[in-house]
């Protein structure tokens, strides 16, 4: 079957629901995307309800830093702190679009394994040191009620929402490059997927889910582990990109917001090239933060 052609066509416009009701369940990915699901479950959910319960002790760090308080509190961007999942399904759904169920469940497959490593690789920093922030007790909208029900706020460092932004712009540039795209699609959709990557990873601290110290932990993690999606350079430029219309803050806080991220992205980097584990700088991090918050 020939591929169809999409020019200038958004993904924003392709139904996530496509993938959910096939790629997601289909034949070639149904046993990776299971084992993914069962890794979500341990490092995400279980993890932090067994230490909010007291099952588990794993010692709990503040991450806080007084340039969160540049940022305002922006409740109004919770729709697109919650989109971080939708921004790689939906591209799913244009795969089915494109190429049928079958070949877009097998580029599924592909994601779901880089998916499941990288709660894996969240796990190594998880299980020893939880993270938490100071966020606002802010209940007026549904969203925020199921944010604070179903996320008990003890793993902020790396952010996974950064991670997963970030990897998947990474893999579907792969995917572009690799299958039968148009050049408008490709670049038309890496851009989409690039600005939609940098505004979640903003939202993060514009919603307060997240610390400027969550960030430059959660790029390392992905740039030390997948290279073959993102590198060092895609890092610093993604960083360089952050704020670049700050909302309620000066250009000249986002400056100084950018210049930590870029300069802990950067430690990490340095101190883990000397390192026997990639999640050494991070523990490292962990065990000497003290939080001077306001």
């Amino acid at each position: 079957m020939k591929p169809k052609v999409y020019d200038n066509k958004p993904l924003k416009t392709f139904n996530p629901l496509v993938a959910y009701a096939g790629v997601l369940f289909g034949p070639p990915s149904f046993i990776t995307n299971f084992k993914c699901f069962a890794t979500i479950l341990k490092e995400f959910f279980f993890l932090q309800y067994f230490e909010k319960f007291h099952i588990l002790h794993i010692p709990v760090v503040h991450v806080d830093h007084p340039l969160d308080q540049k940022i305002p509190f922006t409740p109004s961007k919770v729709s697109v702190y919650l989109d971080f999942i939708n921004m790689w399904v939906r591209p799913l759904a244009m795969l089915v679009k494109k190429f049928g169920f079958w070949h877009a469940s097998v580029l599924t497959k592909k994601w779901m394994l880089r998916f499941r490593k990288l709660y894996q690789c969240c796990g190594k920093i998880y299980h020893f040191r939880l993270t938490t922030t100071n966020r606002p007790n802010y209940k007026e909208m549904r969203e925020f009620r199921q944010i604070h029900a179903l996320d008990p706020h003890f793993l902020c460092v790396p952010s996974l929402h950064v991670s997963t932004v970030f990897l998947a712009w990474g893999f579907y540039r792969k995917i572009f490059s690799e299958e039968a795209f148009t050049e408008i699609e490709k670049t038309f959709w890496e851009k989409e997927l690039y600005n939609c990557a940098l505004e979640i990873t903003e939202t993060v601290l514009y919603v307060k889910q997240h610390s400027v110290n969550c960030i430059p932990a959660a790029i390392y993690l992905a740039t030390a582990n997948f290279p073959e999606l993102v590198s060092t350079e895609d890092a610093r430029k993604f960083i360089s990109g952050m704020f670049a219309s700050p909302e309620g803050f000066s250009n000249e806080d986002a400056k100084l917001i950018r210049n930590h991220i870029l300069s802990t992205y950067e430690n990490y980097f340095a101190e883990g090239a000397k390192s026997e584990n990639w999640y050494d700088p991070i523990w490292n991090f962990l065990l000497t933060y003290k939080s001077t918050a306001i």
